[in-house]
């Protein structure tokens, strides 16, 4: 597997910019499910606070203001189903308003991906260390240059019965030998960049052609054109931005 490290550095041309950007701006919608109104009014109030302490680098206080939100809502799920995704679409927008720097974001982005696997085991609960849910395989494809998106709605997915398995990046030949050790019961593809679309199309006719007949969904928030959702359909069984969408069949 490769690296969860998130942001490739020292690819700062303007088409990689703008794949980060767009991968960025889609977080929101891949790793976020609806919360009760008073916890919303809740992030709100304290959005743009934290998306400055990222930007500040203040890491004390980033997890004071936490430790705060977690208190008050008496768990994580805030945390990692709200802040950390808004604040990566904040962080997106504010990139392509010219308000933030590309090393400001991608400073940005990492310590998100840092905050998501300290806060892990505790969103997770005893889930952490066994869970015996149905295998599911999310892949990123080799082209993206993001992992926030997936990683965040693994986790939301193990909560909500599932056991997932991450290939971020993986040749054919590694996904073959991971489809023939385990009987997955779902595949989803991570589609954060529209640019990647033809790579995810192709990755879901090889997942298809090596275990048929299982469900592939494709994880994005992009209206495609008719003639695109016309392919897409023919190869994906269900398209949504929502994790807990992605494998309601399942639990």
């Amino acid at each position: 597997m490769v690296s969860m490290g998130g942001v490739i550095l020292g690819k700062s041309t303007s088409e990689e910019s703008e794949k980060l950007s767009l991968a960025i701006y889609a977080l929101s919608e891949v790793a976020t499910k609806k919360l009760k109104s008073r916890s919303i009014i809740l992030l709100e109030d304290d959005l743009d606070v934290f998306c400055n302490l990222i930007l500040s680098r203040s890491e004390e206080k980033q997890i004071q203001l936490i430790n705060n939100l977690c208190n008050q809502s008496k768990s994580t799920d805030l945390l990692i189903e709200e802040l950390i995704p808004k604040t990566a679409d904040k962080l997106g927008n504010m990139w392509k308003q010219d308000q933030v720097s590309f090393i400001d974001v991608s400073f940005g982005v990492d310590r998100l991906q840092k905050l998501l696997r300290i806060y892990e085991k505790k969103y997770l609960g005893p889930l952490y260390l066994d869970f015996k849910g149905p295998p599911i395989l999310l892949v990123l494809p080799q082209t993206e240059t993001h992992s926030l998106g997936i990683i965040t709605a693994s986790m939301i997915m193990k909560k909500n019965g599932v056991n997932p398995f991450l290939a971020l990046g993986y040749s054919e030949n590694k996904l073959i030998d991971l489809i023939n050790s385990i009987d997955f019961k779902l595949f989803g593809i991570s589609m954060s960049c529209n640019t990647t679309m033809d790579d995810c199309i192709e990755l879901g006719k090889f997942l298809k052609k090596t275990k048929p007949g299982t469900d592939i969904v494709l994880g994005t928030n992009f209206e495609f054109s008719k003639n695109d959702k016309s392919i897409i359909k023919k190869i994906f069984s269900k398209i949504t931005a929502d994790p807990v969408e992605a494998i309601k069949d399942l639990i």
